[in-house]
């Protein structure tokens, strides 16, 4: 074990000092979050996701760290990731429960973590050449981190009166703000609306267009679009587009798309189409639909063109075809 000097025990103690802060400050925000998130999605299902939901969502929080803080923060980024990281093959009594909300399962893992921190600032030399490490996922990756408390000697984590202790904590906010959004929007699903005759858009088409207009009224969709080339008798290129049409929400049925309300989509989304954001949502439309591991069911529509009544307007503001028949979903998941 190597043998740290007075100076770099000082150290260390005064950075787990500040960190202590800083966490207790993180978790005010993280309850405010789950809350907000809760009332934006309508969403009454609060139960425990399990111990390895609180690492993940801690774990995406103290990445930021290393992003904005630089070298240093590396090392308190692996140091935190690692401790909490390490509950789920080392898992502390107070986490190996079940918890009745996923509120209460976060609120157990900070105060986990802080009472960890209490006993390494009592005596950082105990475990100053230990290895704390072990995985969790953001919403997009699964990251595997690992640090030592003897990492700590080697930053200087900022006081709470510093503007630097603000940037991190805003960085962490909004980073936890979206692992529990990822964590959350696994209670719904997306529908993939699947039409016997899709519609179609011939040249001049600009799609960005189509799509700022339509999802600015139908904000919980999302468009794909694909291009074919044609020839004409007289030997003339033209081009057709094609879009496939997804919605996110509690599922759709006959009279009802089940769509995502306003307030959560303007919250969510960051943008309408690939060329128009919407500051300062939390996601790329194309990420929450395409990475996100969020369950798919497949509406097919039979769209014989006969009928003038059209049940998606019921639910829809745009549609461009009418509606003779769908059939029930059938359940896969997008990853």
């Amino acid at each position: 074990m190597s043998n740290p000097t007075p100076d770099q025990i000082a150290l260390v103690r005064n950075n787990i000092n500040n960190i202590i802060t800083f966490n207790k400050d993180l978790l005010n925000q993280a309850n405010i979050k789950l809350i907000s998130a809760y009332a934006k999605l309508s969403e009454p299902k609060q139960n425990d996701l399990g111990l390895q939901i609180g690492i993940n969502i801690l774990g995406s929080a103290f990445k930021a760290i290393g992003a904005v803080f630089g070298p240093p923060g590396v090392f308190i980024s692996n140091f935190l990731s690692g401790l909490v990281s390490q509950y789920a093959t080392d898992t502390p009594p107070s986490l190996n429960e079940a918890f009745s909300s996923l509120l209460l399962r976060l609120q157990a893992t900070f105060i986990q973590l802080n009472d960890d921190l209490a006993i390494d600032y009592q005596d950082p030399v105990k475990n100053w050449d230990k290895t704390f490490g072990g995985s969790f996922n953001t919403p997009f990756e699964k990251v595997t981190v690992s640090g030592k408390i003897s990492d700590l000697a080697n930053c200087q984590f900022p006081l709470q009166t510093d503007p630097a202790y603000y940037t991190l904590l805003d960085a962490c906010i909004l980073e936890l703000d979206k692992s529990i959004w990822a964590t959350l929007l696994g209670n719904f699903v997306i529908t993939h609306y699947i039409e016997s005759n899709p519609s179609a858009w011939s040249d001049p088409c600009d799609t960005n267009a189509i799509d700022n207009s339509f999802l600015k009224v139908n904000r919980s969709y999302y468009h794909v679009w694909t291009t074919t080339d044609n020839t004409d008798k007289h030997g003339n290129h033209y081009n057709t587009y094609y879009r496939e049409e997804y919605n996110i929400g509690t599922g759709a049925g006959l009279f009802s798309d089940g769509a995502l309300n306003d307030d959560a989509c303007n919250y969510l989304f960051q943008n309408y189409s690939s060329d128009q954001l919407d500051p300062p949502g939390l996601f790329l439309r194309s990420d929450v639909f395409t990475k996100l591991s969020i369950p798919k069911a497949d509406q097919f529509i039979n769209d014989g063109g006969i009928y003038n009544f059209n049940f998606k307007t019921l639910f829809r503001s745009t549609y461009e075809k009418p509606l003779l028949q769908i059939y029930a979903p059938k359940k896969t998941c997008i990853n």
